[in-house]
């Protein structure tokens, strides 16, 4: 009996074996699948993930990468530089093929851009502007007219105020694209002697601290008849604070990002200008770099795309760019 049981459990041993190296074969294919289409890892991080221009960039990489079989890891840093350089250190340490970086600090990441360089990694720098001394240390770099931005608005600001007025400013001049934005929109108001600039205010770029500070300012200037934010965030901070005095009718908003939630805040009165990020086609010219990056180890010409001004008369067509209802 015990050598009948003993040969019966080594049947069922073997039949087990038997389905274990069929089900193996099945997932061992598929993993080859799956190898053969991994070519490595790239490693994507961003300045804040959470800005819906910024999500946009780097999902449409991460899917274009995706596609030509490399794996993608996206990482945010929100706002910090410290962490983004940590980020950095992770992809590389990873083995990462190629490292893109939408910076925090347009001088603090070279850092980062200096430990890809020391593992011969390439890196490709998107959105953020760069000094000449970075451009150096990476592959390539894909941005936009962040001066010329900044200037549109606040020449359409001026012609909306007949030329006299007084203005506050937020700006974040840490990241160069916003200072860009920012010395645009400065230079605009210089142009015209009754504008009266009230206050710059440097180092915000978010929702809170936007909507913190007009609310400062409405207290401190009440004769405040127009203020700039350097990006979609501080559109939309600004334009709560407004709202919630009650001088939407008072106040003209302006901004530069002209992400969706600022045209549905035009649409709604409490943001008058913006200047429209080609944010779909930045993404699309960062993604083929990254790609022929990949491919050849270099890529073509650094592009500086153009952003198109948008005032309530625009507003259908941004509507539709964006995808609102």
């Amino acid at each position: 009996m015990k050598k009948i049981l003993s040969i019966m459990l080594c049947i069922g041993v073997i039949i087990s074996m038997c389905a274990c190296s069929s089900g193996g074969k099945k997932e061992e294919g598929t993993t080859k699948e799956s190898e053969g289409g991994d070519k490595g890892l790239i490693g994507i991080t961003t300045s804040m993930y959470t800005n819906e221009g910024l999500t946009i960039m780097c999902d449409t990489i991460k899917e274009k990468v995706e596609e030509e079989g490399y794996q993608a890891v996206i990482k945010d840093a929100n706002l910090d530089q410290a962490q983004q350089t940590k980020d950095v250190e992770d992809f590389i340490s990873q083995g990462a093929k190629l490292i893109i970086v939408e910076a925090c600090d347009s001088v603090g990441v070279k850092s980062a851009f200096e430990l890809c360089n020391k593992a011969e990694i390439p890196v490709l720098s998107v959105n953020q502007i760069l000094g000449d001394d970075l451009l150096e240390l990476v592959t390539g770099s894909v941005t936009s007219d962040n001066y010329t931005a900044g200037y549109e608005v606040g020449k359409e600001v001026a012609k909306e105020l007949d030329g006299k007025g007084k203005v506050c400013i937020l700006t974040y001049d840490v990241a160069f694209v916003c200072r860009e934005r920012g010395d645009g929109f400065k230079d605009a108001m210089a142009e015209n002697e009754g504008i009266e600039v009230l206050e710059v205010f440097d180092g915000v770029c978010t929702e809170d601290e936007a909507m913190k500070k007009t609310e400062d300012w409405l207290q401190q200037y009440p004769d405040v008849t127009a203020i700039f934010g350097n990006n979609s965030n501080c559109g939309v901070g600004i334009a709560a604070a407004v709202r919630s005095a009650g001088k939407v009718d008072d106040i003209l908003v302006a901004n530069v990002d002209g992400l969706s939630a600022d045209i549905r805040n035009m649409e709604d009165g409490a943001l008058d200008v913006t200047a429209v990020y080609p944010m779909k086609e930045l993404a699309a010219a960062a993604s083929e770099r990254a790609v022929e990056v990949l491919k050849t180890g270099k890529c073509g010409e650094d592009p500086r795309l153009k952003f198109s001004l948008c005032t309530i008369d625009d507003l259908d067509t941004y509507k539709e760019y964006w995808g609102i209802e």
